[in-house]
Parts: structure tokens; sequence; C-alpha cells
């Protein structure tokens, strides 16, 4: 398996939190005999949070049923959280003598008549979680905020997460409104009116190195 491309990291990575997770559940007793290994069962769930794949989907590319795949996600999520949770990285110590791109992105949820409007972006058409992400001008990931409800602007969003407090501090790339924000924006202009050839090329410069904070395109309207 490709597993930069499929899950975002490499194979000594996924072998590391598989290994972990080996550890946690030998400490709870012995490990029942699974149908789908335990690495088999972190890539799983890994392609799955990279991918937002249906779960029905997973199921029949891996020769399982859905309720085992339900299983195995609803097993090692929990396990992910609990190995990696002295690995966070915030904002604030990872912003020192950087230019750094931030962006927000949706994450889908499911259109559930139960939730309301709070979770409803109007802009995507569907029910979904706001998340504020941070990179490197090369496009490496620094860090990733808590969820808002998905009808909150990101200016909004920044705001509702504390990063706003840290973003006054350090210079950043953004596209939300400069009126709300800091950040270094592309000024507005009206639809009848060309760009010049400075502004045009202004813009292009605070647009590219955005990009690598922009990971909206990974998560598809489906939900699993």
């Amino acid at each position: 398996m490709r597993y930069n491309s499929t899950c975002g990291l490499g194979p000594g990575e996924v072998a590391e939190l598989t290994a972990r997770i080996f550890q946690v559940l030998t400490g709870r007793g012995p490990l029942p005999r699974w149908k789908v290994p335990l690495g088999r069962q972190v890539e799983i769930v890994l392609v799955m949070l990279r991918q937002n794949l249906p779960q029905q989907l997973v199921a029949d590319l891996c020769g399982v049923s859905q309720p085992t795949v339900s299983r195995i996600f609803r097993r090692i999520v929990p396990l992910l959280e609990q190995v990696t949770c002295l690995h966070g990285a915030d904002l604030a110590s990872q912003t020192a003598g950087r230019v750094i791109p931030v962006d927000g992105t949706y994450v889908p949820t499911g259109n559930r008549a139960a939730t309301g409007r709070d979770n409803y972006s109007g802009k995507h058409h569907v029910q979904c979680l706001n998340i504020q992400v941070a990179a490197t001008l090369d496009g490496h990931l620094l860090a990733v905020s808590d969820p808002v409800p998905g009808a909150r602007h990101d200016a909004g969003a920044l705001h509702a997460t504390g990063w706003n407090l840290v973003l006054d501090d350090v210079q950043w790339i953004g596209d939300s409104a400069p009126t709300t924000t800091n950040s270094g924006t592309a000024p507005s202009r009206p639809c009848a009116h060309p760009s010049s050839a400075s502004s045009a090329s202004s813009n292009a410069g605070r647009s590219s190195p955005r990009a690598g904070a922009d990971p909206s395109e990974n998560y598809p309207a489906s939900s699993a």
C-alpha cells in the first residue's frame, strides 16, 4: 500500500502506531482471534479517516462485511486517540518565526434532521463541522483547531477556537475578511473592474502559499 497517498503517513509511522496499539491491548489481556489482523485494522481506519470513505465501500474493498468495518472503526479510533494523546501540537508552539497559511475546511457529518441548522453550511450545502488548519508554506501540517459548527464562517471559527489570540502576534495568510482579522488577504474589488497587473501578481503570491493549508478537496460531500 502507498501509505503516504492513502493515509498520509509513512510505513514506519503506521508500524509505530500499530505497535503502540498492540501494547495497549495486550495490557488489557489476551488478544481475541480477529478475522482482520491488527495491522490491517489500523490501515483501514487511517484510510477511512483520511479519505472519508463510506463503510460499505471499505468493506467491499477489503472483502469483509460492513458491520465488521464498523466494529473495527469503533475499536481503533479511541485507541489511536489514546496512543497519540501526548503528541498533539498547539498552534502557539508552532508559529514562532514562521509565516503560516491558515484556512478553514469542512468535515461532513451526514445530514441528520435532529442536528438542526447549527451544523448546516450554506456554502457547501451539507451538515458539517468547520475546522481551521495551519500549515507551513510548503504544505506541511502544523496544527488543527477544535471543530466548530459548520454554519460558522472561518473568521468566526478563529474566534470560537481562540486561534485569533495566537494569530494576532504572528504573520499569517488567510482568506477571511480583512476587516475581521489581521491576515494577509487579497483586497476585494467590484466584478466589473479587472485587476491590474500588479494586483494580480500580488494576489497570486498570496494565494499560492495559502493552498498548502487548504485540505477541503479531501472531503467529499458523502459521509461514511
